[in-house]
């Protein structure tokens, strides 16, 4: 999100500035994130050279990553001004880097500001450079959720954060039921449509955005691979769809396919067909069912078409017991209102 628009949810008041790391600014982001880093250190020769005003504590400071979406809110507690080699090993810890040794910090931060000072004229690196050490504290962080609610900001194409909001809600249900594990179903029906192709152009199976976001909010290692290991299946490819090797898996792959028809599968069709610029029916152009994972992501077909492609195929590809029970009444839905849609379009009165 916006540097702005996570420092008004904060609700803090006063002024701040937006910046990013200048070396690695992902990975310290999460280590900031994460609580692991608490400090920072920068050339004080620059701040004079340009101009800029030394940190003070109690300035407010928005942390952005190298795509310059805002991560947090941190605030400086403490500024001190050192010499390069004496700048301590409490606050080489502090600053969360490798080993977090000072050994380390030395090496990583020389190179750094050996490579920052050449790039001004009239400047370069010695060991005794003076260097802003600075700490300071994260005082907010939005939730995973209100992440991922950012990130469909705006969204038309029926893969808003209400769907992703209601196959949470599904997966839970159905978890519950078949007695699996509840939150890994939930986590992963919260990230299941964050690196989906049709939003972000990404292949399949890519999790660029849910890797990110699940590191930033220190989600284990194992359990991110268990989140991989789901959603890199859920989706509907056509012919190449996978099933799922884990009850988790099932129940999240059910849960967004009970979003995907009835009611609600019927208005978020006619979304995606509308923000794709597809015609909504032709008689002339008749379903293409059976296609490749690539042909179905090439898909220009009709809106009305989607529904023999896909949607009227979803009931009976249900993994569990629970799903194809709630399955059944959504897939009628359908199958009424084509009955109805046939009729209206061919001007004749619905029986």
């Amino acid at each position: 999100m916006r540097a702005e628009t996570l420092w008004e949810r904060s609700g803090l008041s006063g002024s701040y500035e937006a910046w990013a790391f200048g070396d690695a600014p992902d990975l310290l982001a999460e280590l900031v994130c994460s609580g692991i880093k608490t400090a920072t250190a920068s050339s004080f020769p620059l701040y004079e050279a340009e101009g800029e005003p030394i940190p003070e504590v109690g300035e407010y400071s928005v942390i952005l990553d190298s795509r310059e979406d805002a991560v947090c809110v941190i605030r400086t507690t403490k500024v001190t001004i050192v010499p390069f080699s004496e700048v301590s090993a409490a606050h080489a810890y502090k600053e969360g880097e490798d080993d977090r040794s000072l050994d380390s910090w030395r090496i990583v931060h020389r190179d750094f500001f050996t490579r920052e000072m050449s790039e001004v004229e009239g400047f370069a690196f010695t060991e005794d450079m003076p260097v802003v050490c600075e700490e300071f504290e994260v005082v907010y962080q939005p939730s995973l959720e209100e992440e991922v609610q950012d990130l469909f900001a705006g969204d038309a194409s029926g893969h808003d954060w209400f769907h992703t909001e209601r196959v949470v809600r599904l997966a839970r249900q159905i978890a519950a039921e078949e007695g699996a594990d509840a939150e890994l179903c939930a986590l992963a029906a919260l990230l299941h449509d964050v690196d989906d192709y049709k939003l972000t152009g990404a292949a399949f199976g890519a999790t660029e955005n849910a890797e990110r976001l699940m590191r930033r909010h220190g989600i284990p290692a194992g359990k991110q691979q268990q989140v991989f290991d789901i959603v890199r299946k859920v989706s509907f490819k056509g012919a190449d769809t996978e099933v799922p090797d884990t009850l988790e898996g099932k129940i999240v792959q059910d849960a967004d396919r009970l979003d995907a028809i009835g009611a609600i599968g019927i208005g978020r069709t006619f979304a995606y067909g509308g923000t794709r610029g597809q015609l909504m029916y032709d008689p002339d152009i008749l379903p293409q069912p059976g296609k490749s994972a690539e042909e179905y992501r090439k898909n220009s077909n009709t809106t009305i078409n989607h529904f023999y492609e896909k949607l009227l195929l979803l009931k009976d590809m249900m993994n569990t017991e629970t799903a194809r029970r709630m399955a059944e009444h959504r897939h009628q839905v359908m199958v009424d209102f084509l009955h109805e849609f046939y009729a209206e379009w061919n001007g004749e009165t619905p029986q």
